[in-house]
């Protein structure tokens, strides 16, 4: 994920990189040039959109209710933000570090962090749902759902067919944040009958990410 602390605690500080990710957002040339996702470049615009446009209104006029949507609208930009840096800004290849800090998420730090990552190793449990090609992917702790107090949020990995990962940190395809201990991934039919493999870890709210769970698969069907 991506380096420690890149999303502001500072509320102000938040604002004003969420303009600077709206403007690289709604850049076609961005877009074509880093091969971002459209549908996700609309949905996170989305999200920072409704959280600029609720903090304005929260300054016009402070009641509990505007305070309310705008907390509800910052936390769904922070998880967008997060979610999309992830997938399609820390590990793109068309992107430098000057870009990459244009978003506000500095070069990875090659020191280790002492303390901080969380200390638990999830467990990975994969089911079909009633619907064709998709996977519910559940993360347990203990055997509970509930996530141990040193954990934001789950980093969600998936691969599709290859040799499988020794552990989460090999798995070379997809990859996704989510505040939630399940999270659903919906394939196609082109990949029916094809092994998908999956793994889980923790991230804490810097999105330091303690140990990864083991690889679990499934079949898409």
């Amino acid at each position: 994920m991506p380096g420690s602390g890149w999303l502001p605690a500072r509320e102000q500080d938040l604002v004003d990189l969420c303009v600077r990710w709206k403007v690289s957002l709604e850049d076609p040339a961005k877009l074509a040039a880093y091969a971002w996702d459209q549908g996700e470049v609309t949905a996170t615009s989305g999200k920072v959109d409704a959280f600029l446009s609720a903090r304005n209104a929260y300054e016009a006029n402070n009641s509990t209710a505007k305070r309310i949507a705008k907390d509800e609208a910052k936390e769904a930009a922070i998880d967008a933000m997060r979610d999309f840096a992830n997938s399609f800004v820390r590990f793109n290849k068309k992107m430098n570090d000057a870009a990459r800090l244009d978003m506000g998420i500095r070069p990875k730090d090659t020191t280790m962090t002492p303390h901080g990552k969380p200390t638990s190793q999830p467990d990975t449990k994969v089911e079909n749902t009633s619907n064709h090609f998709e996977h519910k992917v559940i993360v347990l702790h203990k055997g509970s759902v509930s996530k141990p107090s040193d954990a934001y949020g789950v980093c969600y990995a998936w691969q599709i067919e290859g040799e499988k990962p020794v552990s989460g940190a090999g798995i070379r395809g997809y990859s996704k944040f989510s505040r939630k201990t399940s999270f659903i991934v919906t394939h196609t039919e082109a990949d029916k009958g094809k092994v998908c493999y999956y793994a889980t870890c923790y991230e804490n709210s810097k999105g330091d990410q303690g140990a990864w769970s083991l690889v679990e698969e499934a079949v898409i069907s």
